[in-house]
């Protein structure tokens, strides 16, 4: 019981502080910006992106919610009007160029291979004149594919009985995370296995489902960076040696052959990754690695072990001040 009141008192500070940084949250991060600009230290932030695209989805009910597009433009115009944005491979350089006054260099990235990258997020970058790096599997170039957390939320969605599964059914309205916290942190074989049984339960995917080949092509050929997220998605700091070295390699050669150039940075699945993984990336072949970490990138950074933020999904305010925020907090640090 004691653990209840906890959770609420969080819930709440989260629905105050979502209310607060929607009316004040742009004005603020202009003054944390402006007084961390004075900084002479490099500094630099990624930003991890998924689906983009409407209806704007639910983070407490959905594993990879969409963002809003208008909010997505409206993210993307703020973060090219006030920083330097720049592709993940160049982030710490640019990090470690930065001068006093100058503007702080941000990477925005995105995983997964979804069809709303080329269909609704490029046209908004080429409109904003930014650009972003895309951590791709290859695992839907010749046909539609979805991954297990994709079957998943289908099924929960569709209300159907994951009792057969050994999951039993998500409690509340957040228990999906903790059900997709389970299927992630299965061994590879576990999980595929599950997988397969996700996949008799939901159908065939639609016909929709991933990126193929021709529209790849046709988002590198707009412009932006496109690097490796691991042709099966495994959470790679629990594999074996030999495991990980073919994870880092498996699908790799076959999507540059698709964009036409090497891939050189890599997106850690789950965003989830260690020393041992990152020697790994360094030695398969990688210059950058971004993980999920919550962390400003600094020119002291494990060039394979960048962190990135994950973007507000409730507004420009939210976005603008966290960025802000993390960089005025890490000015004077050391």
């Amino acid at each position: 019981m004691r653990g209840r009141p906890n959770r609420a008192l969080r819930a709440a500070w989260r629905r105050a502080r979502i209310h607060l940084l929607r009316a004040a949250g742009l004005p603020l991060a202009l003054v944390l910006e402006r007084a961390a600009r004075s900084s002479s230290r490099g500094l630099g932030i990624g930003l991890v992106y998924h689906e983009v695209g409407e209806p704007a989805g639910d983070p407490r009910r959905e594993l990879v919610p969409a963002l809003a597009t208008s909010l997505f433009e409206a993210q993307v115009r703020h973060l090219a009007s006030r920083y330097l944005v720049v592709s993940a491979s160049d982030l710490l350089n640019a990090t470690r160029e930065r001068r006093r006054g100058e503007r702080f260099p941000v990477a925005i990235t995105f995983d997964d291979d979804l069809p709303s990258h080329l269909e609704v997020v490029a046209p908004i970058l080429t409109s904003a004149g930014a650009t972003a790096t895309f951590y791709l599997t290859g695992a839907s170039l010749r046909g539609p594919h979805r991954f297990w957390w994709e079957r998943l939320q289908d099924a929960v969605d569709r209300n159907l009985d994951l009792a057969p599964l050994g999951l039993g059914p998500p409690r509340g309205v957040t228990g999906i995370h903790e059900v997709g916290r389970r299927i992630q942190d299965l061994p590879p074989g576990a999980r595929d296995e599950l997988d397969a049984k996700l996949q008799q339960l939901v159908g065939p995917d639609p016909p929709e489902a991933g990126l193929r080949a021709e529209s790849l092509r046709r988002l590198a050929a707009s412009g932006v960076e496109i690097g490796f997220h691991t042709r099966r998605h495994d959470v790679l700091p629990a594999l074996g040696a030999d495991e990980l070295e073919h994870a880092l390699r498996d699908g790799r050669g076959e999507l540059e052959q698709v964009v036409g150039r090497p891939l050189t940075t890599i997106s850690y699945p789950h965003g989830r990754a260690d020393t041992r993984v990152a020697a790994a990336a360094r030695a398969a072949g990688f210059d950058a690695g971004l993980t999920g970490q919550p962390t400003v990138v600094t020119p002291a950074s494990e060039p394979l072990l960048l962190g990135r933020l994950s973007p507000s999904h409730t507004s420009l305010g939210e976005l603008a001040f966290d960025v802000a925020w993390a960089l005025f907090r890490a000015r004077d640090q050391r």
